[in-house]
């Protein structure tokens, strides 16, 4: 995929932006709150249907507007011209894609695969579960068809299930929606798996790159439930009574983990910020490989204050990957290193200031 152009209107400070990307990357350069994120948060609103610094609904939308506007011009890797298109209010959105109307956001997000790496990146190694689970669903959806509809049943079930311990409803109430999470937690776990036996080779491949004295990390999935004892139905009728307790379902897909195999021979809590850092960046460039792998597309790469999350060794090292992989990337920052402009030459250059885009 290559992004061509993007215009934003009524993004936090940025009022109205235009920017025309070249196919290597660009640059966003300017003082902190000046709204390079914010560009790269657009961007991420077509290929997430929200942005990596929350919801819409949670101050996105600028002060005065009525709604967000993001229009994207790209191509994709068969050579084929699209648009992208999403109006977001935060209680409500449309949405378009080469000119037709999309009923979900998952529409919209799944011909548009981009990642991000920003200052939280870290909370993938050092942070909740659903961090990691997040990050393992995203590479799901790209590379398994049915991912999104069988995710939206799962969580709708879990939903009434969950308003049904809390309401103290009588058991036979519980049969229909538990069956119906059963069914759909084996499929989710097993595409999580698929998913992540792409992610594992794509992340021992890059990792000697990036931390070249460290041991390669290891992945496992941890599914949420005990799925080689028994099967999440019948665990389900188990735990009700614990569960009406609690208000809440404590078994399921909602609670699979991803473990980490911590390269640096510490536990993820004894982690310095830069280990925890270079290892969040290592899982997100391996997703992209694995979706590259698994489909041949390229996913677009957006760095987020790329010279403030890493030493200078690890910035030539991203920056020589992107380029020698044939990834497009957004990067922002408040300077930009001679060296590594140097790296990039057709890369363009873009000055943000007080929300304000200019070359």
């Amino acid at each position: 995929m290559r992004v061509e152009s993007i215009e934003i209107r009524g993004l936090r400070c940025l009022s109205d932006a235009a920017l025309a990307f070249p196919p290597g990357g660009a640059w966003l350069v300017g003082p902190n709150g000046a709204g390079k994120t914010s560009v790269l948060e657009a961007l991420c609103l077509l290929g997430f249907g929200r942005s990596f610094r929350g919801r819409v609904a949670d101050g996105l939308v600028q002060r005065g507007r009525e709604a967000i506007e993001v229009v994207a011009r790209w191509v994709d890797d068969n050579g084929r011209a699209r648009v992208s298109g999403l109006r977001h209010r935060g209680d409500a959105w449309e949405a378009r894609l080469d000119g037709a109307a999309v009923a979900s956001l998952s529409e919209l997000a799944a011909p548009f695969p981009v990642l991000c790496f920003h200052p939280e990146s870290s909370q993938w190694v050092t942070g909740a579960a659903e961090e990691r689970r997040r990050a393992l669903d995203w590479l799901a959806f790209h590379v398994e068809p049915r991912f999104a509809e069988v995710s939206r049943r799962y969580a709708r079930a879990l939903k009434h299930r969950n308003a049904l311990l809390r309401t103290g409803a009588p058991s036979t109430e519980f049969d229909p929606w538990e069956r119906e999470m059963g069914q759909t937690a084996d499929t989710i776990s097993s595409q999580r798996a698929s998913a992540l036996t792409l992610w594992k080779p794509s992340l021992l491949a890059l990792w000697p790159g990036l931390a070249v004295d460290a041991p390669a990390p290891e992945l496992e999935l941890r599914p949420g439930w005990r799925q080689a004892e028994a099967s999440l139905a019948d665990l389900l009728l188990i735990n009700r009574d614990r569960d009406r307790e609690l208000g809440y379902t404590t078994v399921g897909p909602q609670r699979a983990d991803v473990l980490l195999g911590h390269p640096f021979a510490v536990d993820a809590g004894q982690l310095s910020r830069g280990q925890a850092k270079l290892l969040a960046l290592a899982l997100v460039l391996a997703q992209a490989e694995a979706l590259r792998a698994w489909t041949g597309e390229r996913s677009l790469l957006l760095l987020d204050d790329l010279q403030a999350e890493l030493d200078p060794e690890r910035q030539a090292a991203v920056l020589d990957w992107v380029r020698s992989t044939g990834y497009q990337a957004v990067v922002s920052g408040t300077r930009i290193d001679p060296v590594h402009r140097d790296r990039c030459p057709d890369w363009a250059t873009f000055h943000v200031e007080q929300g304000r885009v200019r070359p």
